[in-house]
């Protein structure tokens, strides 16, 4: 065990006396062994010390930080890179990291931050307003010479300023109302000026990532796992996180275990601390052998959903979209192919995201309105039982990654149900070598996916490139304007809410399934909670073994 600084474990043990002993921004459940939350398992005086091994579900071949909208990446830069805010979802509300405070004009135009004195990248090189700035730029404008685009999420940068000794002052070429939101995004997460230095390649490789988070790269085995080690003089935590200081660990190991069957057997027997990526049945199994299940919910994301796409024609009439909506029996989806993990959706975004709002009532299972609609749109029944027009029969195809081990069951019963309806469902679900093509294909009807949404849903939908419906449609463009351009949080949320009802309701664009949740298996030694984009907070954690 490595000698930890007795006034920072101190500082974090008193902050928490009687408490959860991980960051209060935490989002978890666990129902390992009982039915208490999370925060019931982790009380206790956490043990410093010790290496933690956390099994991921596929290696990672590019670390690039605005690569990281996937979660095998944004988990572990979670622990490398610190962000300038922090979204704590125990309030709701935004606070400090490495910025101390952070102000925006009334047009959301013109943001400052104040950055806290004393943070170091891992190289030494001081985190200050000088190297915020050269993030910024590169988060919003791109490294062209390094071949690397600009963040989505920062569409409207238009450049940054040091202002004084400690300030960074940033300008936008039109308002965004969720830029704030977005700066706690790992896609937004802060690098040393050298790694900025690099090109595209260099970039990419995780020995070069220099951040100012609570570990370090130590070693990697190409496709097999990658060691971090904690530093001793990280004192820079998010303003609500419990441990204020550096990791209880001493050692971060990240394994790849792509086997689904395997992950709760590893959790289990002790080969592993936390995997994620269980199936339903084996929360059970791992649940009964005295392991922990934590459901890390994503508040930073949109719901699993089906995003439609236009192209081949087939969709084309919103009637024929409203019909799937309301051919999805949500209910059974839970009761047959989810777990008790599982949320349904009532919208396009999750039940814990600001602005959500409940569209639970109007998403009923109603398959005769389906084929009502669908008779409404000229679509009439066949010979084999599928509904036909024009010479074409309503043959509609999904694609998604793997990444959801329920992904592919619940298209297998959403196929049965709209079978019922007249509609044939070839469900290429869990088909990576199918996806590669159909993410771009807009003759491919549906995306099966969830994304990262921070605030309004314009980055996700608004560019005509936008991977959801690779179609810009001008109403919801001028809604995503309207939203951004909001100057109370009042008009803020109403907007928001004017979003989901368009995309889910109106044009029925995207058919939602369940809340974004990733479910994890763990030890029973483990101690652990989660940030709003379900990443697992590492800093906070540790073993009652050492």
């Amino acid at each position: 065990m490595r000698n930890t600084p007795l006034s920072l474990k101190a500082a974090a043990l008193l902050a928490v006396l009687g408490l959860s002993l991980t960051a209060c921004g935490g989002n978890s459940a666990s129902t390992g062994g009982s039915s208490e939350p999370a925060a019931s398992a982790e009380a206790g005086t956490p043990v410093a010390g010790g290496t933690f091994t956390f099994a991921e579900v596929t290696p990672i071949n590019n670390w690039q930080t605005q690569a990281a909208r996937f979660y095998e990446k944004a988990n572990v830069l979670n622990s490398v890179l610190d962000r300038l805010t922090y979204f704590d979802t125990e309030s709701g509300k935004l606070v400090g990291w490495i910025a101390s405070e952070f102000t925006a004009n009334e047009a959301q135009t013109e943001f400052t931050f104040t950055i806290r004195d004393g943070a170091t990248f891992s190289d030494g090189t001081a985190l200050d307003a000088e190297a915020v700035k050269e993030n910024l730029d590169a988060l919003g404008l791109g490294v062209k010479s390094a071949q690397i685009q600009p963040n989505v999420d920062f569409s409207a940068y238009k450049g940054s300023a040091v202002v004084g000794e400690d300030q960074v002052k940033v300008t936008l070429k039109r308002p965004d109302a969720n830029f704030l939101r977005s700066t706690s995004s790992v896609t937004a997460g802060l690098v040393s000026p050298g790694t900025l230095e690099l090109d595209n390649a260099g970039q990419t490789a995780i020995s070069q990532i220099v951040g100012s988070g609570p570990f370090v790269f130590e070693s990697e085995k190409p496709d097999e796992e990658v060691v971090f080690t904690s530093r001793d003089d990280y004192a820079w935590a998010p303003e609500t996180a419990a441990n204020q200081g550096d990791a209880y660990l001493e050692k971060l190991v990240v394994k790849y275990l792509p086997e689904v069957a395997h992950r709760a057997g590893a959790a289990q027997s002790g080969q592993v601390d936390l995997v994620r990526g269980l199936q339903p049945v084996d929360e059970e199994v791992l649940s009964a052998g005295g392991g922990q299940i934590f459901a890390a919910q994503g508040v930073d994301l949109t719901t699993n959903h089906a995003a439609i796409r236009i192209g081949s024609g087939k969709l084309a009439e919103t009637k024929v979209r409203q019909a799937l909506q309301a051919g999805i029996d949500r209910q059974a989806l839970k009761d047959t192919v989810l777990s008790d993990s599982y949320v349904l959706a009532g919208s396009i975004l999750n039940h814990q995201a600001p602005g959500f709002v409940d569209l639970s009532a109007e998403l009923g299972y109603d398959p005769e309105k389906s084929k009502a609609l669908l008779e409404e749109a000229g679509w009439s029944v066949g010979a084999d039982g599928i509904r036909e027009k024009d010479g074409k029969k309503l043959e509609i195809t999904v694609a998604s990654s793997n990444n959801s081990v329920v992904i592919k069951p619940a298209f297998e019963l959403i196929e049965q149900q709209w079978r019922e309806i007249g509609v044939q469902l070839v469900n290429r679900a869990a088909d990576n070598s199918f996806l590669t093509n159909a993410m771009v294909d807009d003759q491919i009807e549906f995306f099966g996916t969830r994304q990262f949404a921070y605030g309004g849903l314009g980055p996700v939908y608004a560019p005509a490139t936008n991977n959801q419906t690779l179609n810009a449609d001008k109403e919801l463009n001028e809604l995503f304007t309207r939203e951004q351009a909001a100057t109370t949080e009042e008009e803020h949320l109403k907007l928001i809410g004017e979003e989901q009802r368009a995309l889910v309701l109106d044009k029925a664009l995207t058919l939602v399934l369940w809340d974004e949740v990733q479910v994890y298996g763990a030890n029973k030694d483990a101690h652990i909670d989660f940030t709003s984009g379900t990443a697992p907070i590492f800093q906070g954690a540790w073993k009652s073994n050492g």
